[in-house]
């Protein structure tokens, strides 16, 4: 079997569906994806969207439009213990090669289960209500609200009748590549992802947003550049999603706003950023002195809380850094060794080599990695 399996998002909500009213409890999304399939009702090709000539102007119109999108169900065929995966699910396997997000319905009555995952996961609920179990504590979302999930947070989602909740998938692995000018902010949201990047801990931001007309307009492009076959659908997908966390932002207060463990993510977020900014030059004990810590009981608490140590994530700055010399200037190799803090050019390339498996001039010259 060679060929991509795609299933219909309204084939499967419709089983869901039948299958509660039935018997009063909720089956899985597996279980209606393998009976749909052992029924033949699906296709080998993708079923383009019918999208009407204008914007849609109000949910239902977009909804409407929404239930026809056609889902992958390849590897769920494929692979005869995909229900059991689900409780860990890596990027690899759930992202195309092409994209660094994705965008999709959560279903109604699916029988979902605590699971994990690698990747940040976006739940923005424009209709009804939506139960979020984050690590073991249960939370009611209702229309407007806006829920970040950090990668290996452990989770379940349940959606309610009648509710409309659109999920949004983030690489971890490229997020700095695609969303580098979100990361360049200095808000709770931004900071939220800059934290997490590289925190081990299981974390998730709660708040807040008015379901609009141009908030419906931006996830209808989000959408339509998730399914696109165009060469550059994958980079204006990720501008439009940042949009939609820009509108976020607008609306979001202290009031609004809840995160586990924020006092933590707001100090780690606060060392990163210093890092970040002045990663040519700053060091630790720099850093400890500002803070009034022990250079060495900072340095724990770096690792403890990132994963990572201090010379890490200095090193991970200063090599992105040079990615945008390399990039967007002529600026010479050696040059660029010291502009971002190296002491010598060969030291650089090592590290170079080390975090991006090619070397400065191979990344220059392959537009692949650009």
């Amino acid at each position: 079997m060679s060929e991509k399996i795609y299933m219909a998002y309204n084939k499967i909500q419709d089983y869901l569906n039948s299958y509660f009213a039935k018997h009063k409890i909720e089956a899985s999304m597996f279980d209606a994806i393998h009976y749909l399939y052992n029924q033949r009702d699906f296709s080998y090709e993708s079923t383009e969207l019918n999208w009407p000539e204008e914007k849609c102007s109000n949910l239902d119109d977009l909804y409407r439009v929404l239930k026809h999108i056609s889902i992958e169900i390849t590897p769920i065929i494929r692979n005869s213990t995909a229900n059991r995966l689900i409780k860990n699910v890596s990027e690899h396997s759930f992202f195309n090669k092409s994209q660094d997000a994705n965008i999709l319905l959560q279903f109604q009555h699916d029988k979902n289960q605590l699971h994990k995952h690698d990747y940040f996961e976006i739940n923005l609920v424009l209709k009804g209500m939506m139960i979020a179990t984050l690590n073991e504590e249960k939370r009611i979302l209702k229309k407007g609200d806006f829920l970040i999930i950090s990668p290996n947070t452990i989770h379940q989602i349940n959606v309610e009748s009648d509710s409309i909740v659109v999920c949004i998938t983030i690489r971890k692995s490229t997020f700095d590549k695609a969303f580098f000018s979100l990361i360049q902010n200095d808000d709770p949201i931004s900071n939220f992802f800059k934290y997490n990047l590289y925190s081990a801990k299981q974390n998730y931001l709660l708040f807040s947003i008015d379901i609009n007309y141009q908030l419906l307009e931006t996830i209808q492009n989000i959408f339509i550049q998730a399914y696109s076959t165009s060469s550059q659908a994958n980079i204006i997908c990720c501008s439009y999603i940042s949009i939609l966390l820009s509108y976020g932002l607008q609306g979001l207060t202290t009031s609004t706003l809840s995160a586990q463990g924020n006092t933590l993510t707001n100090k780690i977020t606060t060392i990163l950023n210093w890092i970040k900014q002045d990663s040519a030059t700053i060091e630790l004990n720099q850093i400890a002195k500002k803070l009034g810590y022990d250079k060495a009981y900072l340095g724990k608490l770096i690792i403890k809380n990132t994963n990572h140590s201090f010379n890490y994530l200095r090193n991970y700055y200063r090599i992105h850094n040079s990615c945008q010399l390399l990039q967007f200037t002529d600026y010479s190799i050696e040059k660029i060794s010291i502009k971002t803090g190296y002491s010598s050019p060969n030291h650089y390339e090592r590290c170079f080599r080390q975090l991006m498996k090619t070397t400065p001039t191979k990344y220059r010259l392959n537009k692949e990695y650009n």
